[in-house]
């Protein structure tokens, strides 16, 4: 579902890839029947593509073998501004909003990329070193982005 943004003074497009490489939680929105179903996870960019890890099992991995459509969002600079009454309050912030389709990644050494994405997103800067029985435990998941846009709110705006 893509639709242009109302106040497009608001909308900051060419900003969006920053913003998503810049963060380091994400929320992923997924859809079961018409149920949906919203959980935040760490992440790395990677090539273009969104990678996160999680366990081999659970309702996530349920509801992505069953449908792979996924939106995810991502926030910084987020501020909750006072004002003189409750309708002068507001938020300054700057996000993305992306659209794309979920596959998990089974080539061990693809995994151990995505992995180091994420670790790398997250801030370590260490050595990375992934044991592969480890790493054969984990489900890692690459969303190919398929829309992104970003919007912000600066006061006054």
């Amino acid at each position: 579902m893509q639709r242009p943004l109302r106040k497009t003074q608001k909308q900051i497009n060419e900003e969006a890839q920053a913003i998503l490489e810049r963060g380091n939680i994400l929320c992923l929105a997924l859809a079961q029947g018409d149920q949906p179903y919203v959980v935040p996870m760490n992440y790395g960019c990677l090539e273009g593509k969104v990678y996160m890890h999680t366990g081999p099992k659970g309702l996530k991995m349920e509801i992505l073998a069953a449908n792979p459509k996924v939106s995810f969002t991502v926030m910084e600079s987020v501020e909750l501004m006072s004002g003189p009454n409750p309708c002068k309050w507001d938020t300054r912030y700057r996000s993305v909003v992306g659209l794309g389709r979920a596959t998990l990644v089974e080539d061990l050494e693809a995994k151990v990329a995505g992995l180091a994405a994420i670790a790398r997103q997250c801030g370590y800067e260490g050595e990375m070193d992934f044991p592969p029985e480890k790493v054969q435990g984990l489900a890692v998941i690459c969303v190919e982005i398929e829309h992104l846009s970003g919007k912000r709110n600066q006061m006054g705006e």
